[in-house]
């Protein structure tokens, strides 16, 4: 069962990275159209096992034209990918880029109140909120140790990611929350020595979430008629941070520094490197992030000794 399940874990990263890789050299959406009739049983199925064949050695062949090194991998599997990272990728809608012409920095707002945010609530510039979560609870009692004991202490605390709660594990040798929470004192404090370690969670189970709520609260200066999701992600650990990625989801995303401090890397999708431009920028605690992640290419990394502690969630 362990096995499987880090099997899957590695497919979905090594997928991912291939991806990225593929589209970068060329590979187009109309490529890799007929991909989701062999994946996606619940969208649609491929009734001929011959074809399904065929479709599935044409998409592997023209991979390895473009990608090597993680193919021996993929062509283990039954399926790629389950959730269709590499179809999500191949068959997004081109980007205008006006969302990232002239952008070279993010934009940079303190004491901001909902009204004034208005004329940027639903922009794909990256901007920074100063000085938001400074009165958070969070920024005093969130660790590594409460979040331990929050999920050592609760009754099936684990099973919601059995049930399709998300760990990221980025680029750690951790492949679930309970092997994080299960690491040696001296790398939780990624003492001299130890492997950095920095992994995240959408924190779904019903009891903690609502216990973890207490410490922070969302952004005041969002739109009051936003929709939010039912849950929010928590990010934490040394260094590493995440690897360059875009994020497949429904809304726009904001993400609070509760601790430590942060590095974030930008940069557009491949059809407007020709127009816009990559940068970085540093995120300090207290502020907000806030950044269309599904347009922007993204990576984060903390500085050498700071154990960064984030709250990320989705506003639209």
């Amino acid at each position: 069962m362990q096995k499987s399940y880090l099997d899957v874990k590695y497919i979905k990263t090594s997928v991912r990275n291939l991806q990225v890789i593929a589209i970068q050299n060329g590979l187009r959406k109309k490529t890799l159209k007929q991909y989701n009739y062999i994946c996606n049983s619940e969208e649609a199925t491929v009734k001929n096992p011959s074809i399904k064949l065929i479709v599935f050695v044409i998409v592997i062949s023209i991979l390895f034209v473009f990608t090597s090194g993680v193919i021996y991998d993929v062509l283990n599997t039954s399926c790629i990918v389950p959730i269709n990272y590499l179809v999500w990728e191949a068959t997004r809608p081109l980007a205008d880029c006006d969302y990232c012409a002239n952008v070279t920095k993010p934009i940079i707002l303190r004491n901001i109140t909902r009204n004034d945010f208005t004329k940027y609530a639903y922009s794909s510039k990256p901007i920074i909120v100063k000085n938001v979560t400074s009165h958070w609870r969070a920024t005093k009692e969130f660790s590594f140790h409460m979040f331990k004991r929050y999920y050592e202490q609760t009754i099936r605390s684990y099973e919601s990611f059995d049930e399709g709660c998300q760990f990221l594990n980025f680029k750690s040798d951790l492949f679930s929350l309970k092997e994080v929470f299960n690491m040696p004192d001296k790398r939780v404090r990624n003492e001299p020595g130890q492997k950095p370690w920095y992994v995240g969670w959408a924190n779904c189970h019903a009891d903690i979430l609502a216990k973890v709520r207490q410490y922070y609260k969302i952004p005041e200066f969002l739109p009051e008629d936003a929709e939010f999701p039912e849950t929010e992600n928590i990010f934490f650990g040394y260094e590493i941070g995440a690897v360059m990625h875009l994020d497949y989801i429904p809304r726009l995303m904001w993400q609070g520094q509760v601790k430590g401090s942060k590095n974030w890397s930008i940069a557009p999708v491949p059809e407007c490197e020709h127009v816009c431009h990559k940068f970085q920028y540093y995120v300090e605690p207290g502020d907000v992030v806030l950044l269309d992640t599904r347009l922007w290419y993204h990576a984060t990394s903390i500085p050498k000794g700071q154990f960064s502690i984030t709250v990320q969630s989705e506003y639209g």
